[in-house]
């Protein structure tokens, strides 16, 4: 019998993890928890998705990680996909007014409503957004005589999403799972894998699993302030990324001759090009230098070389120097 994808990519990824470590898998040895659990596995996509034209590439994940990570952060994440869209394509679409949340505000002051699809109260009152083909009814929870009242005041269409959060965490698990992916356990059992992996994706699960989304996202804010300035967006490149888990192509942290602290991991999400600096821990400096580049807001420049994985080995070619703007945020 022809055995499935699935089944042929967990045997490969316990065959690797046998060579590895010289002992066999009993289940699958999660490069998140460092588990080796009889837990429900699934096909966890690289980049989720719902971003279109994203990479096909998955890997095999436990399914409660997977969801968790799926539901609380790359849900909200894929709202970036539509920065493009008017506030009435996303009034009048019921997927984007949902993702969104968008307000009716006057002089600055929200107007509660909702979808109108039956007889609406008689304390409150209907409204009718018409944009092309669509149309949108709402009830606001105002009376007929407040909305007459109300005729002269400043009435707008709120839409806003602050996603940096989301975007910061469900990069990190990306590009994490892109070395997976490429390089195995190989990558996971490095100093810098299982500090991605387990110090930080798995810590935070362990601690947030089976709480409440508002309590997770809570919890989100302090845990991942520190690794804020690990993904930026790729303004301009003079080298065509397509993304790491598509091309093999990424950017090793290394001024010539001294040691290596970093390495950028390219994720594409629609239309937006992402780059995530993950940690190189091979040697004491590293980590230390890791951090201080995070920490320091003065220094935004980079000396890098760039890394292209072919035959199971890294081609290093062309240094340069690259800005990695910081942003002094707060969550």
């Amino acid at each position: 019998m022809r055995k499935d994808a699935f089944q042929s990519k967990l045997e490969k990824i316990n065959t690797n993890y046998e060579q590895v470590i010289n002992r066999s898998a009993s289940h699958f040895f999660c490069p998140i928890l460092f588990t080796d659990e009889d837990v429900e596995l699934c096909k966890a996509h690289i980049v989720n998705q719902a971003f279109p034209e994203s990479t096909p590439n998955w890997t095999i994940q436990r399914k409660d990680i997977d969801n968790f990570y799926g539901s609380f952060f790359e849900a909200d994440f894929i709202a970036v996909q539509y920065n493009e869209h008017t506030h009435e394509d996303i009034f009048t679409n019921k997927k984007l007014s949902k993702l969104f949340k968008p307000q009716i505000l006057v002089d600055n002051q929200p107007v509660d409503y909702f979808i109108l699809n039956k007889k609406i109260p008689s304390n409150f009152t209907p409204l009718q957004f018409e944009n092309g083909d669509n149309s949108l009814q709402l009830g606001l929870k105002i009376s007929p005589k407040e909305l007459e009242e109300a005729q002269e005041k400043n009435w707008e269409m709120s839409v806003s999403k602050d996603v940096r959060l989301q975007a910061l965490v469900s990069l990190i698990k990306a590009a994490h799972l892109t070395l997976f992916e490429m390089l195995g356990y190989k990558y996971a059992f490095s100093s810098g894998g299982y500090f991605v992996g387990k110090s930080v994706l798995g810590s935070f699960f362990l601690q947030n699993y089976g709480k409440s989304k508002s309590e997770v996202l809570e919890n989100s804010y302090s845990f991942f302030q520190e690794f804020v300035n690990m993904a930026r967006p790729l303004i301009s490149s003079e080298i065509s990324f397509q993304g790491t888990a598509t091309d093999n192509q990424l950017l090793l942290c290394q001024k010539q001759g001294d040691i290596a602290w970093g390495m950028i991991v390219f994720v594409k999400t629609a239309q937006i090009m992402n780059a995530v600096l993950l940690p190189l821990f091979d040697q004491p400096d590293s980590v230390v230098r890791f951090f201080d580049f995070l920490n320091d807001k003065e220094n935004e420049t980079i000396d890098v070389a760039l890394m292209h994985f072919t035959d199971n080995h890294f081609e290093i070619s062309r240094a340069t120097k690259i800005i990695w703007p910081k942003n002094d945020v707060s969550f």
